[in-house]
């Protein structure tokens, strides 16, 4: 029985190729990308899951406006110390030193006398403290107090070195049971340093280079130590009041920034979601489509009937066939996910088994599974009921005007995905645009910046390369932004503040920054080299400091003589800061005019060879490490690195829900037809000419297009106008935007019906009575 249903679902799929094959390709492209996303939200959900008490572990964030996300991960050093014996809610705190994480050492273990390497390694320093909040009951045994440095390392590093003939005693004071990668604080080998306060530095809170994690007690209001650390004032700190705030441990991971993730936490639900949609989507066309076979299909089901079939048979035959498309579809989409997992992999920067994913997709693929089954159960179920008679003969019913109510609202169910992608997709892209434009104030394009810690040359060197047009010492003061430095304005002219302004200083080599750059002077005049009491301000700068005419204005120990455009240097998440820009006292970098840190413009199609030159001079300087040479255009291109990966994914599955879509309507318009080719016969009899015959038709279809764009367009004006909030330059929703996105699902609605209806009213009318 089960083999016959199967040949009968078989039949039907071969007789409807082309619908059977848009409704398999987007259910399984959705299938894969809905699994793929929701595998990657689960893998960050599941960060520290092991780790005991986590959810009374909570990572210290500084409050810093000026930062993407307005936090700051990195910390001074001795807040460890003052949250621990000041809120009597801490258990415990611990700090971890991230400032010996130089490139040539971070994440290798060195042995031999540094002639040989152990490689992903990665080690942290901390102190005993460290313990208190990580490790719950079986705490490593360490000998307190330590009277100095001393190192431990897991049991597996342990073994790592055993395995290159190393002991590992001279190394390590012990063993610590090892601990998952899968953490917010992973290490092979940790340093621990003597639980004290350090009095080694002018202003220990003036320098945060540490991360810090605190343990609250059972029952603590976390609530309530959050609003204390809201607003902190340490004496001698020479802060002021500082605000902080508490990530819980199992979030931080995706809560704060991270400059290395390819796809933001925010972005994956929301390709999530549209996966969801497209999955939807392919669900209800192929719905509609077997929903409509099943009607074309009465006489051959009276007849079942009339032959003894029970009305379970022929649920199960028919529900056979929609289980075969959806195992088809899934099974598809478990192949695509094998095919693309190692570009997943890559792309979400996951160190996890393949059976985790694969078991991931499992789940997620029978929830579809039975969701699926579910949903096209009633309808089945409700066309089974009918008698042999309206099976025979069925009745077309008419709901307020609309002929086959379901079909109508699955597809208008369809448009509503399809209007929706559409509009949302082409505003990301405007945005997106918005945000790549070639105007930010300044020039980026041909621009290398040079860093080197290690040494510097000559900027005579770098000029002497073919390929390079101009050269100005550039020590990081952006793209990339290498630190801040700023100060407080109270006064400013004649005024007077009540609060003091924040401005940022940064200093600029003379009028040749301007020129380098091509930045206008929007009022007055450029600095001049040498003359360290006049200064540059920005368009913000002007306006927050309430200039009309700025010109001329005493601040602090400059004179303002111009105002230049806002430089949009940071991410498009960030205003403009006031800016105020000082000139150098030497035209040549310090130090006989030798220097690691320069920007430098280089001719088009010359970029590789310029590169290559300027790391020959350096390596010929005897600088052979620690030389990094960043495009600009590619810096500031990379703060949008997320939204460009979104945007790539969203069109593709914007495509497949359109293709969907033209389909549904073709597979309407095809139902349509056979249902009423007698109708449209005696039409053209009675003298009809084929444009009657599709205006009697196109009709409805508008109806429903408009339909859809009324319900998606208040949608996707809600959606996206909360997406564009966070953007401090964002486009707006203009009129145009809706009439093509309404223009282009109206073109592809026409074509679906065009294609099919023009063949329908192009038959011999005698020859269609005859056969009906």
């Amino acid at each position: 029985m089960i083999l016959y249903f199967l040949k009968v679902a078989w039949r039907n799929l071969l007789k409807y190729k082309a619908q059977s094959v848009i409704s398999i390709l987007g259910l399984a492209i959705g299938f894969m990308a809905f699994s793929f996303t929701m595998s990657w939200i689960s893998f960050e959900y599941s960060y520290d899951s092991f780790t005991p008490d986590a959810d009374r572990i909570y990572q210290v964030v500084k409050v810093d406006p000026k930062l993407t996300g307005g936090i700051q991960n990195i910390t001074p050093e001795p807040l460890a110390l003052y949250l621990e014996s000041t809120f009597p809610e801490v258990e415990a705190a611990t700090s971890i030193d991230i400032s010996t994480s130089v490139d040539e050492y971070k994440d290798f273990f060195y042995y031999n006398n540094q002639k040989d390497s152990i490689a992903n390694c990665i080690q942290i320093i901390t102190d005993t403290s460290f313990f208190n909040v990580f490790y719950a009951e079986n705490k490593p045994l360490i000998n307190h107090p330590i009277p100095s440095d001393v190192f431990y390392a897991t049991e597996s590093m342990m073994q790592r070195l055993k395995a290159v003939g190393e002991d590992p005693n001279p190394f390590f004071s012990g063993s610590i049971p090892d601990r998952s990668y899968h953490s917010n604080v992973p290490f092979d080998v940790i340093q621990i340093s003597p639980r004290r306060p350090r009095k080694d530095k002018d202003c220990d809170w003036c320098y945060s280079h540490t991360i810090t994690f605190l343990k609250v007690r059972e029952g603590a209001d976390v609530n309530a130590l959050a609003k204390k650390m809201s607003q902190i004032e340490v004496e001698n700190s020479q802060q002021g009041i500082m605000s902080f705030k508490l990530i819980p441990l199992r979030k931080a991971h995706y809560q704060i920034p991270n400059e290395q993730t390819v796809i933001q936490f925010n972005h994956l639900k929301i390709f999530a979601a549209v996966s969801l949609m497209v999955i939807f989507c392919g669900l209800f066309n192929y719905l509609m489509l077997f929903v409509n076979r099943i009607k074309m299909r009465g006489k051959e089901l009276a007849l079942r009937k009339v032959n003894g079939s029970s009305d379970k048979q022929l649920l199960m035959m028919l529900m056979t066939e929609f289980l075969l498309v959806l195992f088809i579809s899934l099974f598809i989409g478990g192949l695509l996910t094998e095919c693309l997992y190692p570009s997943f992999l890559k792309l979400s920067m996951i160190e996890a088994p393949r059976s985790y994913f694969m078991l991931e997709a499992l789940l997620y693929g029978c929830s579809i599974a039975i969701i699926s089954i579910v949903t096209a159960f009633f309808p089945i179920r409700l066309l089974m009921k009918r008698s042999i008679r309206e099976n025979i003969q069925p009745e077309t019913k008419v709901f307020g005007g609309i002929q086959n109510r379901f079909t109508v609202v699955s597809l208008l169910i369809q448009l509503i995905f399809g209007v929706l992608l559409l509009f949302c997709s082409l505003v990301f892209y405007l945005q997106l645009r918005n945000l790549n434009r070639s105007d930010i104030g300044f020039d980026r394009f041909n621009i290398n910046t040079i860093q080197s810690w290690y040494g510097g040359i000559p900027i005579d060197e770098i000029q002497k390369i073919k390929g390079v047009e101009e050269v100005i010492p550039f020590n990081r003061i952006f793209l990339p932004r290498g630190g801040r430095a700023s100060s407080k304005i109270s006064e400013a002219g004649d005024k007077k503040f009540t609060e003091a302004v924040e401005v940022e200083i940064v200093n600029v080599n003379g009028p040749d920054f301007t020129q380098f750059f091509s930045i206008p002077i929007l009022s007055g005049r450029n600095l001049r080299q040498g003359i360290v009491e006049e200064c540059l301000i920005n368009e913000t700068a002007k306006r927050v400091l309430g200039f009309d005419d700025p010109i001329g204005k005493k601040l602090q120990d400059w004179v303002i003589v111009g105002v230049i455009p806002d430089l949009y240097i940071d991410s498009p998440l960030l205003p403009v800061l006031p800016c105020v820009y000082r000139s150098l006292q030497s035209k040549k970098p310090d130090n006989g005019g030798v220097s690691g840190f320069y920007a430098y413009k280089y001719s088009p199609d010359n970029r590789i060879e310029t590169e290559q030159a300027i790391l020959a001079v350096f390596a010929k300087s005897g600088v052979t490490k620690g030389v990094t040479i960043l495009n600009m255009d590619d810096v500031y291109t990379d703060y949008t690195k997320s939204e460009r990966y979104l945007l790539v994914l969203l069109g593709l599955m914007t495509l497949v829900a359109l293709l969907i879509v033209t389909f549904g309507v073709y597979s309407m318009i095809t139902f349509s037809c056979n249902q009423r080719r007698k109708e449209i016969a005696i039409r053209k009899v009675n003298g009809a000419c084929i444009s009657e015959i599709f205006r009697l038709f196109i009709k409805q279809y508008v109806f429903v297009t408009v339909l859809a764009c009324i319900i998606a367009f208040p949608m996707g004006v809600y959606v996206m106008q909360r997406w564009l909030e966070q953007y401090v330059c964002r486009i707006h929703l203009e009129w145009w935007i809706f009439v093509s996105v309404f223009g282009l699902i109206l073109l592809i609605v026409l074509a679906g019906i065009l294609s099919k209806l023009y063949k329908a009213a192009s038959e011999n009318p005698a020859e269609t009575v005859k056969s009906v």
